[in-house]
Parts: C-alpha cells; structure tokens; sequence
C-alpha cells in the first residue's frame, strides 16, 4: 500500500511523515539514501544534535510493501508546535540564525539546507531546533543555493518588516505562507534599510530585478563554499545585532511589579494554584494572558507542559529569556491575541492546525484576563466561556475581577454605562453551561475572586 503524507508533509518528495501507534513517524525513501547517509555517517548529524540544532531520531524497523521506502525514523516526539506568525521577534531571531548556524556547520561536511523555511523550526527550552531531518543536500561548488531565493522570501524579508515596522508584521505571515514579493516588502521598508547591506542586497535589489522582469540565464555563477560562508556570517552577524522592534512602549511587561497594589494579594494566588494543580493532577496546562510568565513557571513545576500565551510580545520575549536562561524544558511561549486566534491554514485548512486545536490542555489558566476580553475586547460572556471550553480538557482555573477594581474602573473610564452584564453573577451563569463549580476563593486583602471549574462529563470529548 502506497503511503500517504500527512497535509503537512506533502511538499517533500524525499520523505513523508505520517502518524503511527509510537507517534509521527518520518518514512526516507530510496531517492534519498545518499544524502541520508552521508548525514549520518559523516558526524554531521552528531554535531547538530550535541549542539541542540536539530531534532534527534531513532531507525525504527518498520513493514511495508512500499518497495520505495529506504528507512523508517522515530523522532524526538515534539511537544507543542508553534508557528512563525504566532512567534515574537526575539523567536524570529533565534529560528534565523540556527538557521545560518546549521548551514554553516553543513558546508564542512559537504552539505547545505535544501529547504530555507521557518516552517522547518519548533522551540524547546529557548532555542530553535531544526526537525526536518531530510532538508539536507549534497554541496558543490559553484553550485547554486537552492534555498537562497526562499530564505529571502520567506525568512528574511518578514524578519526584516518586524525589526523596522514593529512586530505586528507576524501575522500578516498568515496570509502568505509561502513568502512575500520583494517587490512588496521592499516598498514596505523606510529608507534607513537601504543603508543596511542585508536589506538592501537580499530584499531591495531582489525587488529591483522582480520589477524590471529582468531574465534568468543558465550560466549565472553559484557560490563558492567560501562565497556562501561569507554570506552566512554577514547574514548572522547582522541578525545577530538586532534589537527587538521598540515602536510603541509595552504595555503589560511591568505589570506585577508596578501595578499590583497588594502584594499579599499574589502570594494567596499563587498558593492557592499549587494547591489546585496538586488536587487535579494534570499533565498540561495553558496560561492565556500569561503577561511575563510568573504563573505559567511555577504550574510547570507541577504540570508536565506548559503554554503560555500572550498577546504583548515583550512578555513572550521575556518569557523566552527566563526559559533560555533557566533552561526550562516544558514551556512554550507565543504571541496570541484571544479575540484573533490562528486559524487552521494550508491546503484544505489541513495543513496548519488552529490554535485552538493545538492549544487543548488538562488545565486552562486566566488569570487577570477577563476582564481584558469582556470590556477591551467588546467579548460577551457567552463567547469567552465557549472559548475556555475549546481549550480545556478537564479543568479550568479563572480569575474575576469586580466592576469595582481599579484596574476595571481604568478600562470603563468613560464609559459609566457600559457594560451592564459585566457582573459576577452573569460570569458564573455562563461558565455553568460548561463547567461544574469545584472551589472559589476570595484573594484578600483584594476583592478579585479565583474560581476552580471542572468540564461536564458530556463536553470532556468534544
């Protein structure tokens, strides 16, 4: 029987993933033994791996009358898996150069990166970690860059829309997959680009010659292996320099140490979770409105996987850091607005799975988060309370915060009248359809309230 990639896979003509009883599976067919081999046995695929620059794998002995299939590879199961549009640009910056890293690292044992794709790259414990295994070609000299057109289209140039038009640039990502026209990006771009070598080489030219609709010839000359690792230290040492995008001030980066008038108030919230993640002995949580990431690190010291999401880019970023630094291994860290989620993309809208797909958890976590959705976000009850369904497996820990609040009064500033469904009452009437209430706690000296909800039997599978 012929096998069949998954939606995500279909592209590569050397390999198919597809999922099995020991998870997803990669199936390297006889086209690419060479290449597979020489990766192997060169050390090439050892130094990556020590240098935690690709995902590890196992040869698995595996039965099929695919007389194309020329070895069967178990790899390093991937926990959670993150898109480029949902990355900050701290995350953007890692995935790059671990990008120009592998190449280099490649080029000494005769090999390059076919592939130049973002799609190629998952995060674990602060870094960017390449898991298609098969994206490795032979290298000759004066042999083009096969990848080099698409590391501009679809690497390069949206890094460079973040770092000079601010990190809003991402999503745009979703609408084009497959890269942008340098045409486009170039005119995006101010003026201090073209004074910047990268830009003006990799985009701005690309740009000029796109327009001018100038033809390619066969006897254009390839790169010399030290030509192409040239232009991979340029390349990294500019990226490398990058400062996040800082267009706008942040805003929530500061929130528990500059906002939060009582800090009794976040000592009894933060005993009362443990308490709460002992008792539901969950194995995975998501921590919506993460801000820097106090709450979501200390549920993974109880919970085996841990999403925290944000829609301020520099709690990612900081959040990022504090994994990084602490080499935390189960936290994941995105950049999500909960009134845009990402939706499922590619063909068939198979390809990319939603955030709510890929989200699912045992816990969700919104703390100091209600209120943002209700009043900022214009989000009924109704729709929030489905949205912590979607997400949840089994339980649901949620924080609300009284009309009275100074942070709640701040957001109705204005806007007296407004809002009169935004009571206590009405929130738990909503959550009921949903979830049966297990505990609820008053966080003194404050008047917020932190409720304990476990899932309805008959929603817990849909």
């Amino acid at each position: 029987m012929k096998i069949e990639p998954q939606y995500f896979s279909y592209k590569d003509s050397d390999a198919y993933v597809v999922k099995s009883n020991k998870g997803f599976i990669r199936h390297i067919f006889f086209q690419y033994k060479s290449q597979y081999n020489h990766l192997m046995m060169s050390g090439l695929y050892n130094q990556l791996v020590q240098e935690g620059l690709l995902i590890s794998h196992q040869e698995l002995v595996f039965e099929t009358d695919d007389t194309t299939v020329y070895k069967t590879i178990v790899p390093e199961q991937i926990q959670f898996l993150s898109y480029p549009f949902e990355w900050s640009f701290l995350q953007w910056k890692k995935s790059a150069l671990a990008f120009l890293r592998i190449n280099q690292i490649a080029l000494k044992y005769g090999m390059i990166l076919k592939d130049a794709s973002p799609y190629n790259f998952y995060l674990k414990e602060g870094r960017a970690i390449l898991f298609d295994t098969t994206s490795f070609a032979f290298f000759q000299e004066n042999n083009s860059w096969l990848g080099y057109r698409q590391f501009c289209e679809i690497f390069f140039a949206p890094i460079s829309l973040m770092k000079y038009n601010g990190s809003n640039w991402a999503k745009l990502y979703m609408s084009s997959l497959k890269g942008y026209s340098m045409k486009f990006v170039s005119k995006q771009l101010p003026l201090s680009s073209w004074f910047n070598i990268s830009c003006l080489i990799h985009i701005h030219l690309h740009a000029f010659y796109e327009t001018k609709k100038i033809a390619k010839t066969d006897k254009q000359k390839g790169f010399s292996i030290i030509q192409l690792n040239e232009l991979f230290q340029l390349l990294y040492s500019i990226i490398n320099h990058w400062e996040s995008p800082k267009l706008s001030a942040p805003i929530w980066i500061n929130y528990y140490s500059n906002d939060i008038e009582e800090p009794q108030y976040l000592n009894v919230k933060e005993e009362l979770i443990k308490e709460w993640l002992l008792l539901t002995k969950s194995d995975s949580l998501i921590d919506l409105g993460a801000n820097t990431g106090r709450f979501s690190i200390i549920a993974s010291k109880l919970v085996n996987r841990v999403i925290a999401t944000d829609c301020d880019e520099s709690c990612v970023d900081m959040i990022e850091g504090i994994v990084e630094n602490n080499k935390l291994t189960n936290i994941n860290s995105l950049v999500i607005d909960l009134s845009e989620t990402s939706p499922s993309l590619g063909i068939l809208n198979k390809e990319i799975p939603s955030f709510i797909e890929r989200g699912k958890s045992d816990v969700v976590m919104a703390l100091a988060l209600v209120h943002h959705l209700s009043i900022s976000n214009n989000l009924p009850f109704s729709h929030i309370a489905d949205l912590f369904s979607s997400l949840s497996k089994r339980h649901l820990i949620v924080e609300f915060i009284p009309r009275e609040d100074s942070k709640v009064q701040l957001l109705l500033k204005n806007r007296e009248n407004a809002f009169p469904n935004y009571t206590e009452e009405i929130f738990r009437d909503n959550l009921s359809k949903w979830f049966k209430l297990i505990d609820r706690k008053v966080l003194k000296p404050s008047k917020r309230t932190l409720y304990l909800w476990e899932k309805k039997e008959e929603f817990i599978n849909e």
